[in-house]
């Protein structure tokens, strides 16, 4: 059964009715289309067979619906310079080699592929050759925890997990409610709830011995905004508090400081003795403390004062063990 042009509009109408949850059905689709219900019948048909979607039929609710809410309808067309950056991004996911993402990204790649037009002819090895990308290599994730993590966020179902924190030296059983999945610096987190932390919590994909899939479902919080919360990250750490950090880098770096994006919502001011300001907000102060350091005495923290304590202290415990004439060789 070939698809026509006329069928087109329809498959997306009728797609995008379905996803909404409106349970079309072959009466009242048909209708609104001004065609026959054999004619929506063939559409339901072609969309199950030759597209495999998981459409089924609710007969309480006397319509149409998808089984499995994460398939999507095929339907692309590219030009060739849709295509070229399509091989360029699926060059930058070469940092996620060995990760389970980068196995699912490259199966739809492959997907993408099958399904281009036949007259678009580009040398792949072209593309490969010609550009480079480099990001920090995520930590190992076990595939199996990211498919029941990924499924238990599609369709709000709790996932039981064991799950190591950070200063814990052993695995603890808890009930997860997966909210978000995001990669902050190369690394995998889910933001989501607990029994045993009931507010907003990011959890480390890296971190999950195990997960399994529960019957029980969730509710997303009706104020979460997980834009908002990424927004905020300086590094990897998400937090709900946010700080406002005032930073003054001396004449001597400022080239380097005016010349890259550091925080999505800073704000940079040249001062007249060529030094620069730099401003932003970040959810914690440790990962921001950690980089201030690295800059040495070329950059002075204008706020908060608690960020300006935590560096002063620093400083002073470093003098301690490199101050003059404290310095061993071995």
């Amino acid at each position: 059964m070939e698809r026509t042009k006329a069928q087109f509009p329809r498959l997306l109408e009728l797609d995008r009715q379905i996803r909404a949850g409106k349970y079309p059905n072959c009466m009242n689709f048909a209708t609104e289309y001004e065609v026959s219900q054999k004619t929506i019948q063939r559409d339901i048909d072609f969309l199950r067979d030759q597209m495999n979607a998981p459409i089924e039929y609710d007969s309480e609710k006397k319509g149409f619906y998808y089984k499995d809410k994460s398939w999507f309808l095929p339907a692309l067309s590219l030009s060739e310079g849709d295509l070229f950056v399509l091989l360029v991004a699926s060059k930058a996911l070469e940092a996620y080699r060995g990760t389970p993402v980068a196995k699912e990204l490259e199966r739809v790649f492959t997907k993408i592929t099958d399904l281009l037009p036949a007259k678009i002819t580009m040398k792949p090895e072209l593309v490969f050759s010609r550009f480079s990308f480099t990001s920090p290599p995520s930590k190992p994730v076990d595939e199996k925890v990211w498919t029941c993590v990924v499924r238990g966020l599609l369709h709000q179902q709790y996932v039981k997990m064991k799950y190591r924190a950070f200063e814990a030296k052993e695995e603890r059983e808890q009930l997860l409610a997966p909210y978000h999945i995001a990669n902050l610096q190369g690394e995998w987190y889910v933001l989501g709830s607990s029994d045993t932390h009931p507010g907003i919590r990011q959890f480390a994909l890296a971190r999950m011995k195990s997960a399994a899939l529960c019957e029980k479902r969730f509710e997303f919080p009706g104020d979460f905004d997980p834009a908002k919360l990424v927004s905020r990250t300086f590094s990897r750490f998400v937090g709900t508090e946010s700080y406002a950090i005032r930073l003054l880098f001396d004449k001597e770096m400022a080239p380097w400081v005016s010349e890259r994006i550091w925080h999505p919502n800073q704000k940079t001011a040249t001062r007249k003795n060529g030094g620069i300001e730099l401003t932003f907000h970040a959810a914690g102060l440790f990962e921001v403390y950690r980089w201030i350091l690295a800059w040495g005495s070329h950059v002075k923290v204008l706020e908060p004062l608690e960020l300006k304590n935590m560096v002063a202290d620093e400083i002073k415990r470093m003098g301690k063990v490199y101050g003059r004439g404290s310095v061993q060789t071995t």
